[in-house]
């Protein structure tokens, strides 16, 4: 498995700028995103010299794999699906294998079988997309969105019925929100195409450096190699200034792996 550094939580670089920074850092490359860290679009990810600029910051940095991720609410509205369809097309220029994004939020006062039906809809249509570009889709669930579990995403995508579609596996999420959380990585085994990394406190959504919370991670790094995954997973962290902490966090990592 290979530990990619998030370049969305990096602020203080320009997104080329932080290549070195996070392979400098321990990491074995990068988990790229157009948004910064409060989810706001970087216009310096859409500018037209964007893929050729990132190209040359990740061959000389030495980067050994990356990813693109594109966390916002595509079903939401056109506005939206437009920004995550044009990351999505720049994540294939880049030449990304798949875009790690997210399904759809819950809304205050909207019925859920609607929101349900617009998620389906919109995924459907990013899926035609990607698959026009020869890209597939790692979708991730979280605790508080519409999807919120391993057994709900499964559902979702026997309804999208898509060749595009592929799981993000959040372990932290999985931590959370499944019951079994073992049971749920072999139940999605063939569709995970990226994972994430942290630690959680039970109960409480709030991404921990590996050394604090409730995981044992080393089980859960275990699980992922029995399964058969060998891809790459970046390390999702919130709650910290990343720059401080994402060193000491890869070397635990590594350790661990």
């Amino acid at each position: 498995m290979l530990l990619l550094g998030r370049t969305q939580m990096l602020p203080q670089f320009s997104i080329p700028d932080s290549v070195a920074f996070l392979m400098e850092s321990g990491f074995d490359g990068v988990e790229i995103s157009p948004f910064d860290k409060k989810f706001c679009p970087r216009e310096e990810f859409f500018a037209p010299d964007f893929a050729s600029k990132m190209r040359e910051a990740m061959e000389k940095a030495g980067v050994r794999g990356y990813a693109v991720s594109a966390h916002m609410d595509f079903s939401f509205s056109e506005e939206n699906f437009a920004l995550v369809r044009r990351t999505l097309e720049i994540a294939h220029a880049l030449g990304a294998n798949y875009l790690v994004a997210s399904p759809a939020h819950r809304y205050k006062g909207e019925d859920p079988f609607v929101r349900w039906a617009k998620n389906i809809r919109a995924s459907r249509q990013m899926c035609a997309v990607a698959e026009s570009l020869g890209m597939r889709l790692a979708l991730e669930f979280e605790p508080e969105f519409l999807i919120r579990n391993t057994d709900m995403l499964l559902t979702s995508f026997a309804e999208i019925n898509s060749p595009a579609l592929g799981i993000n596996a959040d372990i932290g999420h999985m931590f959370l929100c499944d019951p079994d959380p073992m049971l749920a990585l072999a139940q999605s085994a063939s569709y995970i195409l990226h994972a994430h990394v942290e630690n959680m406190a039970r109960g409480v959504h709030n991404h921990l450096v590996p050394w604090q919370g409730d995981m044992d991670l080393s089980a859960y790094l275990a699980k992922l190699r029995e399964i058969g995954f060998d891809g790459m997973m970046g390390l999702d962290l919130y709650a910290y200034e990343y720059a401080e902490v994402c060193a000491e966090s890869a070397r635990f990592i590594k350790a661990l792996l």
